[in-house]
């Protein structure tokens, strides 16, 4: 009997761990009980710090930022599509933030009920950009997503994550840059630093957004509900090899 025991014991050693952190159906019980359909991207708010122009190097770090912070803007919508919601293009995007009167902070936290009454959206992200480092051959960024609903104006889903995109480095110890940087690099013809913190800010949307639950345009899979969802606060960390690696913040541990 003893023995029986702590066999008991020795797999529920193995068996707790893997079931710690919540499943998507307690995280995002929200979005299941609304079931949003269609989710417009707000402008982005970008808090990182910009240098004063003294020398060439300032400008060129500033742009680097500026495309960066756009890139995360833009390639937010692919992943929120895949994921089988509806979302406005680019120009229906533009012309709505266009003849928006309030303030980035009033509709963060007041009613905005009117955004599904008058235009039939659902639910708005926002998304803040706090800051970015950097190292010889390091990038960082931490990001921020919250979305809101239309209809209670509640948050559906609230997500902070520090991300670090790390490459290999020569004798040197200068970065070499991957396969998948330079082809980005030649295609959008922007140098390899801008790169780096472009490809950062699409992994990063990618992890963050395709956690959601499936949207109307996907069918759901049963055992969905009952994955292990994202921490609401995560580091993600991208490998010299390319590799990704997802863990929870100290501010969850």
């Amino acid at each position: 009997m003893k023995s029986r025991h702590l066999i008991y014991a020795f797999l529920l050693a193995f068996v707790l761990p893997s079931c710690k952190g919540e499943k998507k159906l307690a995280q995002y019980s929200e979005i299941y009980r609304e079931c949003p359909a269609t989710i417009y991207v707000a402008p982005l708010s970008d808090m990182s710090f910009r240098r004063a122009v003294r020398l060439t190097e300032d400008s060129v770090y500033n742009l680097s930022l500026n495309i960066a912070a756009n890139q995360l803007y833009l390639t937010a919508s692919d992943p929120l599509v895949n994921n089988g919601y509806y979302v406005p293009g680019p120009l229906a995007s533009a012309q709505i933030a266009a003849t928006e009167s309030r303030s980035d902070k009033q509709l963060r936290n007041e009613s905005i009920n009117d955004y599904h009454t008058d235009l039939g959206i659902d639910a708005v992200l926002f998304i803040t950009l706090h800051s970015w480092r950097n190292t010889t051959n390091s990038w960082s960024v931490e990001v921020e997503y919250v979305l809101r609903s239309t209809h209670s104006n509640s948050e559906l889903m609230h997500v902070l994550v520090n991300a670090t995109k790390t490459l290999p480095t020569d004798f040197k110890g200068n970065p070499i840059p991957l396969v998948e940087d330079k082809a980005f690099s030649d295609r959008y013809g922007c140098d390899l630093e801008t790169a780096q913190r472009c490809r950062l800010v699409e992994t990063v949307n990618k992890y963050v957004l395709k956690d959601l639950p499936s949207g109307s345009r996907t069918r759901q899979q049963r055992t969905e509900r009952h994955i292990k969802a994202h921490p609401e606060y995560f580091t993600l960390k991208i490998h010299p090899d390319g590799s990704v690696e997802l863990a929870k913040s100290e501010m969850q541990q």
